[in-house]
């Protein structure tokens, strides 16, 4: 049985796996969305704060704490001045 080499140790800088865990980042956004004026949080500010690299990981906290209760998810749309013109010319 051949013995498993020992791993290089991350590079500096690099989070460790409790720094990125689930739990820790729940914690996280809470205190974000506890932080939010009018309790409203963009999920995009929210992943760029706390550098997440997966969005889908906001969105799995988000869908637990909607699921059991705890927030709940609304759409804002931009206004339509907001959007480029896609009429083809």
């Amino acid at each position: 049985m051949a013995e498993a080499e020992p791993q290089a140790p991350p590079p500096p800088g690099t989070p460790s796996r409790h720094e990125k865990s689930l739990g820790l980042l729940t914690t996280k956004f809470v205190s974000l969305l506890q932080e939010a004026k009018d309790g409203v949080l963009d999920l995009k500010l929210a992943a760029n704060t706390l550098a997440v690299r997966q969005k889908r990981r906001i969105y799995d906290i988000t869908n637990v704490l909607e699921g059991i209760g705890l927030i709940e998810k609304k759409l804002t749309w931009g206004l339509p001045g907001d959007l480029p013109n896609l009429t083809p010319t």
